[in-house]
C-alpha cells in the first residue's frame, strides 16, 4: 500500500500536515528533522487517510486497504489510529475525526502535497526491526530477569537504524505456545531475541538467542558464565552483539544515552528492579517498601533517574490513592530530578504528569503525558496515567474505554484496566462482559499468585458485578476487606459492587469511609465514574462530591 495509489487516491508522495511530513518515497514520518515511528500498519493506515482527504472512509474500507489478505477485528483499526494520534501528539489535535457509526475523516484543509524527490538507485532496504522477548526464568527470579530483558530492549532503542517494539507488547508472549514466526508476524518484526536467565548465589548464566523473525533461523547464539557483578558488560556484549549481526553500528553519541539511561552500581540497580515489580500492585502494603527501595537505589547513585521516577510516582499514589500526606510539590520536584538527569526516560515525564495531576495543574499533566507517549507511544506507565486522567476529569466514555483497552494489552497481567473498560463501556454493548469476564480471569490469576493481596480482588469483584455473578462479587470482596480493611481504592471498589448491585445505602457507607482526608483528586473519579450512576441522585452522594 505505501508505494501504490489506488484508483481515486492522490498520487503525491510527500504530505505536509499539522506541523509533520510524511515522505511515501523514504517510507519515514517527521516532526520538523525528527524521525517519528509508528507501528508499518499505522503508518500504512496514516497514508491511506492523507491519499482520501476529506471524505468519510468506512472502517471496512480502511481494514481492506491496511490488512488486504487478514482478517482482523475493528480495535485493530482503532489502535492504529490511536497509535497515530499519540505520535502527532497535540499538534495532530482534531487532524483525524471519528465519525460515529460510520468511520474516519481525515482533515484535508490541513494537508499540503507534493510529489517529493524521485528515488534513484535500489529501492530503500526495510528496517531492521527487533522484539526482545520476555527471557525464561523461574518466578522467584522474574525481577532480575525482566530487568536484564527491558535493559537490552531500551539499550537497542538508542540505535536510530533499529526498530525496537516496546516491551509491553513482546512480553506479552510470555509462557505463549505460539510459534517465532506467528509472533513476529503479529509484532511485525524482522529478527527476535530470546534467552534465558538463572541466578545462583553470586553467579548468573544469560543465554541468548538472535533470529530471523519469519523462519526461525539462527543468527547468533551465547551463553554468558558470569560473576553477577559483570551483568552490566553482558548487557552491553549482547547489545554490541545484536547491532553487530544486523550489520549496524552505534554511534558514539547513542552509546552515551545508553549509559545514562542506567546506573553503574549493581547495588542500587537490584534495589530498582526489586521496587519496580512491587510498584506494579499499586497498594499500599507493597507501594511503601517500593518507596524504600526506589530510595535506596537513589541514595546508592544519586544520578539514576529511573529511581527518581519510581519515588515520585509511588508517592503519586501513595497520596492520590492511599491519603497519605505527602507534599504534591515535593512529588513533583522528585520527577523533575528524573528528567534533569534523563531527559530521554518516558517513566520520568509520565512521573510529572502524574504530578501534575495531583497538583491539579491538568493541562500541564496532559502535556507532560503528551512528551513521555512522544519518547515511547507503548510505556504503560504514560498511558495508563493519561487514562486515569481522562476517568476522572472527561465525560467522553468512548475514548477513555479505548486508552483502557490499550493498557490491557500493554500488560498481560494488568486486570485493573479490562475492568475500567467494562465500566465505560455502555450497557447492553456486546464487548462489556468480554471485558469484564478478562478482568475476572486476569484477577483470579494474580490472587492466586498473591494471595496477601486485596487488588485483584476487589478489582475482580466489580467485574463479576458487571457480569451479574451476586453471590460471587459478595465473596471476593468480602475476603478483599478481610485482608486490606483500610485500603482507599478497596473501599471504593465495595461502593461500586453494591451501586452496581442494587445497594445504594450500602455503596455511600464505603464511600464516605474511603474519602475520609483525602486530596480532592480522589473524588473527582466518583463523578464520571459510571458505575456511580445509581448513587448520583442521592444527596449523601451530591455532598459528598462538592468541590472543598
Amino acid at each position: 500500500m505505501m508505494g501504490e495509489a489506488a484508483p481515486g487516491q492522490s498520487k503525491m508522495s510527500l504530505f505536509s500536515f499539522a506541523g509533520h511530513t510524511l515522505d511515501l518515497i523514504q517510507g519515514r514520518l517527521r516532526n520538523g528533522a525528527e524521525e517519528v515511528m509508528l507501528r508499518p500498519k499505522s503508518l500504512a493506515l496514516l497514508t491511506y487517510l492523507l491519499r482520501n482527504p476529506g471524505r468519510v472512509i468506512g472502517k471496512e474500507e480502511l481494514i481492506l486497504a491496511v490488512w488486504p489478505d487478514v482478517v482482523v477485528s475493528d480495535d485493530s483499526l482503532s489502535q492504529c489510529v490511536k497509535d497515530i494520534r499519540i505520535a502527532l501528539g497535540p499538534q495532530g489535535e482534531g487532524l483525524i475525526r471519528t465519525v460515529p457509526r460510520r468511520g474516519f475523516i481525515l482533515d484535508e484543509q490541513r494537508v499540503e502535497q507534493a510529489s517529493g524527490p524521485t528515488r534513484v538507485g535500489p529501492p530503500e532496504v526495510r528496517t531492521p526491526s527487533v522484539a526482545v522477548l520476555a527471557f525464561d526464568t523461574t518466578p522467584d527470579q522474574e525481577w532480575f530477569s525482566d530487568g536484564i530483558a527491558e535493559d537490552i530492549t531500551t539499550a537497542l532503542a538508542k540505535s536510530r537504524q533499529l526498530r525496537i517494539v516496546s516491551k509491553n507488547y513482546s512480553f506479552s508472549f510470555r509462557n505463549s505456545a505460539r510459534r517465532g514466526d506467528e509472533i513476529a508476524r503479529e509484532l511485525e518484526v524482522t529478527h527476535l531475541l530470546e534467552g534465558s536467565v538463572r541466578l545462583a548465589g553470586d553467579r548468573t548464566r544469560v543465554s541468548i538467542r538472535l533470529l530471523v523473525g519469519a523462519t526461525g533461523e539462527l543468527l547468533w547464539a551465547e551463553r554468558f558464565d558470569r560473576r553477577v557483578a559483570d551483568i552490566f558488560a553482558i548487557q552491553d556484549e549482547i547489545t554490541d552483539a545484536v547491532v553487530g549481526h544486523l550489520e549496524l553500528e552505534l554511534l558514539p553519541e547513542e552509546r552515551r544515552a545508553i549509559r545514562q539511561t542506567r546506573t553503574n552500581s549493581l547495588e542500587a540497580y537490584n534495589y530498582e528492579l526489586r521496587a519496580r515489580q512491587l510498584a506494579l500492585v499499586l497498594t499500599k502494603s507493597y507501594l511503601v517498601p517500593a518507596r524504600r527501595m526506589y530510595g535506596k537505589a537513589a541514595e546508592l547513585d544519586p544520578g539514576y533517574a529511573r529511581a527518581y521516577a519510581g519515588m515520585a510516582t509511588c508517592d503519586c499514589y501513595l497520596r492520590d490513592w492511599h491519603g497519605e500526606a505527602i507534599s504534591a510539590e515535593a512529588m513533583l520536584q522528585t520527577a523533575e530530578k528524573a528528567i534533569e538527569l534523563d531527559p530521554g526516560l518516558a517513566e520520568a515525564h509520565a512521573a510529572r504528569g502524574f504530578a501534575l495531576f495531583c497538583n491539579e495543574r491538568h493541562a500541564e499533566a496532559a502535556q507532560a503525558h503528551q512528551m513521555a507517549l512522544s519518547i515511547d507511544p507503548h510505556s504503560y506507565e504514560a498511558n495508563y496515567f493519561y487514562a486515569m486522567s481522562m476517568a476522572r476529569m472527561s465525560e467522553d466514555r468512548e475514548r477513555t474505554a479505548e486508552l483502557f483497552k490499550l493498557t490491557s494489552r500493554l500488560r498481560s497481567d494488568d486486570y485493573a484496566s479490562p475492568m475500567m473498560v467494562s465500566s465505560f463501556l455502555p450497557r447492553g454493548s456486546a464487548e462489556k462482559s468480554e471485558w469484564a469476564m478478562l478482568a475476572v480471569e486476569r484477577a483470579t490469576r494474580a490472587s492466586e499468585l498473591h494471595p496477601e493481596n486485596a487488588a485483584p480482588l476487589h478489582r475482580g469483584a466489580v467485574a463479576l458485578a458487571h457480569l451479574g455473578e451476586t453471590e460471587k462479587a459478595y465473596a471476593w470482596l468480602g475476603r478483599a476487606l478481610v485482608i486490606d480493611p483500610d485500603d482507599f481504592i478497596g473501599h471504593i471498589n465495595a461502593a461500586c459492587v453494591y451501586a452496581l448491585l442494587g445497594d445504594p445505602e450500602r455503596a455511600m457507607d464505603h464511600i464516605e469511609t474511603a474519602v475520609r482526608d483525602v486530596p480532592q483528586n480522589t473524588l473527582d473519579i466518583m463523578r464520571n465514574d459510571p458505575d456511580f450512576e445509581a448513587l448520583r441522585p442521592l444527596p449523601r452522594f451530591q455532598r459528598l462530591v462538592r468541590r472543598r
